[in-house]
């Protein structure tokens, strides 16, 4: 007795001819296999955009800009996690105790300061006479007013820089720094590195 054709075979044991692939049940058309590429290059698109935008985010929270002529124009990127040293940028909050004479008067509200660590403990510092001084070497001249002839009120100190401190500077006689506002902790500190300056 002969065996019936399998499925598979026609009846001299040559494959059967198959149905074009657009033709068989449950095969894709050529309109199906457009709108599965169409929602893989649209999800490929949402993805490289949600990359995009983390990362522009990521980028602007470690941006910073100066304007003021303290230290150059410009850009800087900020390095969280960094331990601060001597002759360091930083990032800080404008002091509580210096939020009356700075906030609103010279910065907007919210405003961010970048200044240079200049001492730190073990260092002696020095804010008299007019004088900003570090171990005895001037880092610079202190102002009483400022340019419109209003009164600047200098923080009266000489001794060792506390523990956990730092005092903040640049050489512009009426920067807005330690010598008018004190010290500064440590760990409020953020170091800056210029990015792109002029």
């Amino acid at each position: 007795m002969i065996p019936p054709p399998s499925a598979t075979t026609s009846g001299r044991g040559r494959l059967a001819p198959s149905l074009p692939a657009f033709g068989r049940p449950g095969s894709c058309s050529i309109t199906c296999w457009s709108t599965k590429l169409h929602g893989r290059a649209l999800l490929w698109a949402l993805g490289t955009a949600a990359l995009v935008t983390a990362g522009s985010a990521l980028a602007a929270s470690r941006l910073t800009r100066n304007y003021t002529p303290s230290l150059p124009l410009g850009v800087y990127w900020l390095r969280p996690g960094l331990h601060a040293v001597k002759g360091d940028i930083v990032d800080l909050a404008i002091p509580f105790s210096a939020q009356a004479l700075i906030a609103g008067r010279y910065l907007p509200v919210g405003f961010r300061l970048l200044k240079r660590v200049v001492a730190l403990p073990g260092d002696q510092v020095c804010l008299s006479d007019r004088k900003y001084q570090v171990n005895g070497v001037a880092i610079s001249t202190i102002a009483s007013v400022d340019s419109l002839g209003r009164a600047l009120p200098v923080f009266s100190f000489c001794g060792d820089v506390p523990q956990g401190q730092a005092f903040v500077a640049t050489p512009v006689p009426s920067s807005l720094d330690s010598r008018y506002f004190g010290p500064v902790p440590i760990d409020a500190l953020t170091v800056a590195r210029p990015l792109w300056t002029f």
